[in-house]
């Protein structure tokens, strides 16, 4: 509520002498005040200057003051106003209950004293910076409650991903390798079958082709998870980028209507990095942005030297990543995928940096993504790892 001098009061009245006397004692007090005679002109100044109180006489002659009420009650903007109606006919209860059902906050009858006015209008601007106050008071009581409800469900969301995280990791040492050899005996088999049946049908390589997929998929499925539950420390050494990289690239075929570019500069010093472990990574983002373009695109890998790192930068032109999707992007456990179980993104990131470097990226829903290493430099003290 503003103080006295800055209260705005808006007087709708028709009697000029009435809208004069009650004009000079409000002002006595220090109120702003606005005063007209007509209904539509109130109306007006209302919208205009959203006055914290308006006094208005019930018997206008233009638009009655009743109507003028419900119609400043029934606009989303004005109805916070406080209205008080004057009449010096309509006094007795039975009329004045009626005023009040209009939306009226309250009603004087006249002839009224100038002191009782005064005291009057106060004792309304109070009610007025009460329920402003109660209304704050909920607004900031909603938000510290929404606050504390999106805390908690983080809490229990954190809780119940360690939780899984835990089971997982002592069911990965369990049955990871044993799940390995009978998925090693497959691909054997599917290695094999191709080799003796080299003229077999497009029917039988196709599902040969399908089995050798899916038999891949499970294999990653089981790398990613032993990786992420036993994560071993990185041996550094001097690593060459484009070698890494067509090496990754020969291990990850792109998709027929996928193309790849490499924009490498011949001058990029060595990487520090354990080339087994950045493999995995590269061949993780590769793959996502693969399965980004289900309709075919442009893959697009580029890198330069931003201060003591290589920065390496891998572009689709899929769908892209929505803003909600980009705040869990690396907690473990979290996919967006029909298929795997969430574990590629975090453990690249993990990955990345026990490397001594760090994972950003960019995307908007529509265009497509951008993931970029940042990989430490052969004979660069600098990195990303806690000191």
């Amino acid at each position: 509520m503003r103080l006295s001098a800055a209260v705005r009061i808006l007087i709708v009245d028709d009697d000029k002498m009435t809208l004069s006397v009650t004009r000079r004692i409000l002002a006595s007090v220090g109120y702003q005040l606005l005063c007209t005679e007509s209904s539509a002109e109130g109306l007006r100044l209302a919208r205009q200057y959203k006055p914290d109180l308006i006094l208005l006489d019930v018997g206008m002659p233009d638009i009655s003051g009743l109507e003028i009420c419900k119609q400043i009650k029934a606009d989303p903007e004005l109805r916070g106003i406080f209205v008080i109606l004057l009449s010096g006919l309509l006094t007795d209860n039975e009329s004045q209950a009626a005023l009040l059902e209009s939306g009226a906050d309250s009603f004087i009858a006249r002839p009224i004293p100038g002191r009782e006015l005064i005291l009057r209008v106060q004792l309304s601007l109070r009610l007025v910076t009460a329920e402003k106050a109660l209304q704050e008071y909920n607004l900031r009581l909603e938000r510290e409650v929404e606050a504390r409800t999106w805390e908690l469900r983080q809490a229990q969301e954190r809780l119940i991903r360690q939780e899984r995280l835990a089971a997982l990791g002592q069911l990965a040492g369990g049955i990871g390798h044993e799940l390995r050899n009978p998925l090693a005996v497959i691909s054997n088999a599917v290695y094999f079958l191709k080799l003796i049946q080299p003229e077999a049908s497009e029917k039988v390589k196709e599902y040969l082709g399908i089995v050798e997929g899916e038999t891949r998929a499970a294999e990653k499925i089981i790398t990613d998870l032993l990786d992420f539950s036993r994560l071993k420390p990185a041996g550094l050494e001097s690593t060459s980028l484009a070698d890494l990289i067509q090496r990754v690239m020969g291990r990850y075929p792109p998709p027929e209507k996928v193309c790849v570019m490499l924009s490498l500069p011949t001058h990029l010093p060595s990487i520090l990095v354990d080339p087994q472990q950045i493999a995995q990574v590269l061949g993780n983002l590769v793959l996502n942005a693969f399965q980004a373009m289900p309709a075919g695109g442009e893959l697009t890998l580029s890198a330069e030297m931003q201060g003591p790192f290589v920065a390496l930068a891998i572009k689709d032109c899929g769908m892209g990543i929505s803003a909600e999707n980009m705040r869990r992007l690396f907690e473990p456990l979290f996919t967006t995928k029909a298929r795997g179980i969430g574990l590629g993104l975090a453990l690249s990131k993990k990955l990345v940096e026990a490397n001594g470097g760090k994972i950003e990226v960019q995307s908007e829903p529509g265009k497509g993504s951008i993931f970029t290493l940042f990989l430490p430099v052969v004979n660069q003290p600098f990195s990303f790892l806690p000191r």
